[in-house]
């Protein structure tokens, strides 16, 4: 799975649009969230395809959004506001009156996270990363 973001973030790296925020601790990375402006025209991958089909009318939604790729907390710190204040900075920076992201339909703690801050469902999107039913939230 490291691999797999790893390998995202570094094609986003080319994106001049990419935002990132970092949490540190004593010098050690202990929280991370990026993410870039979403454009339709641009992704025509099967796995956007896949998205746009799948949310049907709504996929308009997330035209000029910015997609929120990846928050991870160190797992020691988790349950301690790390996520939220990482994400909160994300949404910040990002300049974007619009934020979307795909999680697992599962409730979970990131699901109650990313509802507390104010994301809501828009529709169901492909499986997520680790194979699990995905839910599309939208903010903004």
């Amino acid at each position: 799975m490291a691999t797999l973001y790893a390998n995202l973030y570094d094609l986003a790296l080319d994106r001049p649009d990419t935002v990132a925020v970092a949490a540190t601790e004593v010098g050690e990375l202990v929280g991370f969230c990026y993410g870039h402006r979403w454009s339709w025209q641009e992704q025509t991958d099967e796995w956007s395809l896949d998205l746009a089909a799948r949310l049907g009318g709504s996929a308009q939604e997330l035209e000029g959004a910015c997609t929120v790729q990846l928050l991870a907390v160190h797992p020691t710190l988790t349950r301690q506001g790390l996520g939220f204040e990482t994400l909160k900075r994300l949404l910040i920076a990002s300049g974007s009156p619009v934020h979307w992201l795909l999680v697992a339909e599962a409730e979970s703690p990131s699901r109650r996270l990313f509802r507390r801050m104010g994301f809501r469902p828009l529709g169901h999107g492909p499986q997520t990363a680790a194979g699990e039913p995905g839910l599309v939230l939208i903010h903004g």
